[in-house]
């Protein structure tokens, strides 16, 4: 079997692959505290799960819609309307959860030989999806000397007369950053100078701190309306990973190219799962609130944890989503039972083998000299992970 240029080069999800590697060790016997998973341990709003029971008690087991229910495409139109946004139903595509709806994009809008512009630190999966189309990633680096802020000046400059899209996230995975107002304004500006598209990954809108807000991007003008696709899902805000319901909401022309692709692949998705999204969206945003707090409150042990730890520095405090994005670079140079640690990747290979702590390589997006833990786990289970954390970095030599 010959297998196609394109997968060959495709290289694994590095948090699935750590994830893997922990069960792994756990099915071995060995206890492992996971700060890996990109999702959180809260609880849907009750109306998701009641919608569902619902729509399965009434028979609703056919076919649906490729774009979306319309119920489902409201709700979401109402929202972004709500924050100042004026799109229509027809303007939402329903998709197989947030990544989905990226990989539809890229497919609807990249050739070879363009380029996107992407943010350092990036998701994991920017780059593959990009890569599958034969256009290439242009990264522009965010620093954490810099607060992981984006630098305007430093996007007018990877600008070329190839490049079609600027691909934003914040709230950030893996960082934690909420991105000033005022520098997406300014890419904002950028984009419609160059007259480019916006690819706007909001997913983690709703999970901020300290009264840090996330920043609606077609919400900033008409010409940032008009040139923007938002990405988001029920997944991370609505702690509804496992449904996997996403979507996207942007200019009709390219809706309607995404949908062409969404009906030749998946067609649409389950009509079950989208009434409990519906119901989710409808819900009373309280529900939220408890999962708040408790990320909250484990986002300062995170913060406390590693300030007591030599050689990793948290730099910046995430003020959104639920993952903290130290250096490790501190410990570049030290060793154990014969090695020497020379990378993020060693790091957390050293942490998982040798401290049962499991977080996921820098170099996976894009910063080597970081590692990603998530908070999102229980409280008691975070505190022993920050703790082997501390005992693993004080064996090494």
């Amino acid at each position: 079997m010959k297998l196609s240029q394109r997968v060959q080069a495709l290289q694994p999800s590095a948090t699935f692959a750590i994830k893997a590697k922990a069960a792994e060790l756990r099915a071995a016997g060995h206890d492992v505290v996971d700060l890996s998973p990109g999702e959180p341990d809260g609880l849907p709003p009750t109306e998701a799960g009641a919608a569902a029971i619902a729509a399965i008690e009434a028979d609703t087991h056919y076919y649906g819609p490729v774009t979306g229910s319309a119920g489902l495409r409201g709700a979401i139109a109402e929202g972004y309307q709500a924050r100042g946004w004026n799109v229509s139903a027809g303007q939402v595509l329903v998709t197989h959860g947030g990544k989905q709806a990226l990989y539809n994009l890229a497919m609807a809008l990249l050739d070879p030989g363009d380029e996107v512009v992407v943010f350092s630190p990036y998701w994991v999966s920017y780059l593959p999806q990009i890569e599958l189309t034969g256009a290439r990633a242009v990264v522009v680096r965010t620093r954490p000397e810099d607060g992981f802020q984006p630098d305007p000046a430093a996007v007018e400059a990877a600008i070329t007369d190839r490049t079609k899209v600027l691909l934003l996230n914040s709230p950030s995975n893996p960082t934690g950053t909420v991105w000033d107002r005022s520098r997406i304004a300014a890419i904002a500006e950028l984009a419609r100078v160059h007259d480019l598209l916006m690819i706007s990954d909001e997913i983690y809108d709703a999970i901020t701190y300290d009264g840090a807000q996330a920043t609606c991007v077609p919400a900033l003008s008409e010409d940032a309306a008009e040139r923007t696709v938002v990405v988001h899902a029920v997944s991370k805000s609505f702690a509804m990973t496992g449904w996997r319901v996403g979507w996207m909401v942007g200019p009709t022309a390219l809706i309607k190219a995404c949908s062409k692709i969404h009906g030749h692949t998946t067609s649409g998705i389950s009509l079950v799962t989208q009434a409990a999204a519906e119901a989710a969206l409808r819900a009373d945003p309280s529900f939220r609130t408890p999962m708040l707090e408790a990320l909250n409150v484990r986002r300062h042990a995170v913060i406390a944890g590693l300030a007591t730890v030599d050689g990793i520095e948290l730099g910046p405090v995430p003020m959104g989503a639920f993952y903290a994005f130290p250096r490790v670079d501190g410990l570049f140079g030290k060793s154990y039972g014969g090695k020497t640690l020379n990378s993020a990747m060693d790091v957390a290979t050293y942490f998982i083998e040798h401290g049962g702590v499991a977080v996921v390589p820098g170099e996976a997006f894009g910063e080597p000299r970081c590692v990603r833990l998530s908070y999102a786990i229980p409280t008691e289970r975070l505190t022993e992970g920050l703790r082997r954390l501390g005992a693993a970095v004080a064996k090494l030599g």
